[in-house]
């Protein structure tokens, strides 16, 4: 009889090498974003392409501001800069525990709706369009 390839304790051992790395490559973030501000002037953090050559926000506009107000716990300045990302943080997390680990946080429903990736790209275009729009209430969606 022929043995399984990957073995089980191969595959385990692979999987906690590979959350150890995930875990790492977080913190280095975190630590990155609590030490660095991205909204100075002399920040080392890139300014966004596509809002320089078209002066139109996209999608990712304020990721970064965003992020680094969450690691200094300041929701209400990360929903101002990119509601979006704030929102789909939490969600994407929570979906990747559900696939990757044994923990069934998410209902069967929730888990497809966000597995399905025409939805995402669905939610991004028309987040896209709509925070670029220059009037209330969708002026409140472009960053800053």
């Amino acid at each position: 009889m022929r043995a399984a390839w990957p073995s089980p304790s191969i595959a385990h051992a692979a999987q906690f090498a590979l959350a150890g790395v995930v875990a790492a490559v977080a913190a280095s973030g975190v630590w990155v974003l609590r030490v660095f501000d991205p909204n100075t002037t002399t920040s080392f953090f890139p300014s966004c392409l596509f809002y320089t050559f078209t002066g139109l926000h996209c999608p990712g506009c304020g990721i970064t501001r965003a992020l680094h107000a969450l690691v200094h716990f300041d929701l209400p300045r990360a929903l101002d800069m990119n509601p979006l990302a704030v929102v789909a943080l939490p969600l994407l997390s929570a979906l990747a525990l559900h696939s990757w680990t044994r923990w069934r946080i998410l209902s069967p429903r929730m888990e497809r709706m966000l597995s399905n990736g025409y939805g995402w790209i669905a939610v991004l275009v028309v987040y896209w369009v709509l925070r670029n729009l220059p009037w209330w209430p969708f002026s409140w969606l472009a960053p800053g």
